[in-house]
């Protein structure tokens, strides 16, 4: 049993899975698709919970932050992380990621952010931005952010 959990959103480009399975060790993480899992994620288990997520309307993706809402009770005191992927902007996002965990209670918080894949609305119409994001440089910065945060 691991005491470290992956619970993410990762659809439309799959920007955040490839950074994710690229950057992280599955032997020490049970990771946990939001979008797909039907069993109960047991949090009480972890000491670690990462938040994956691509920026959707310039907010983590809604089924995240629900999730986040809904156990508020049961994570409030474990070490938590987020790793987001953005079209524009990343930095300006992981800022705005670690207000709102803040206001609703989570004070130890470290947001990694970069850049991914994005042809929403009128970008599709230019064949979108960031085409080749995530990439090897990405990845490598995560795992620098995993080592420093001994994740």
């Amino acid at each position: 049993m691991n005491t470290k959990a992956i619970i993410y959103i990762s659809y439309h480009h799959k920007n955040t899975i490839k950074l994710l399975e690229d950057a992280f060790n599955k032997d020490e993480y049970d990771f946990y698709n939001l979008a797909k899992t039907k069993e109960d994620i047991l949090l009480d288990q972890y000491e670690i919970i990462v938040f994956a997520s691509g920026i959707y309307f310039s907010k983590m993706d809604k089924r995240i932050l629900r999730f986040i809402e809904e156990n508020l009770d049961k994570i409030v005191n474990k070490k938590i992380y987020c790793v987001i992927t953005a079209g524009w902007n990343p930095k300006h996002y992981a800022r705005k990621v670690k207000r709102y965990l803040k206001k609703q209670g989570l004070e130890d918080i470290e947001v990694f952010s970069c850049p991914g894949y994005d042809t929403y609305g009128p970008l599709k119409l230019i064949g979108g931005v960031n085409r080749k994001r995530p990439n090897e440089k990405d990845v490598f910065k995560l795992k620098e952010f995993i080592l420093e945060n001994k994740l």
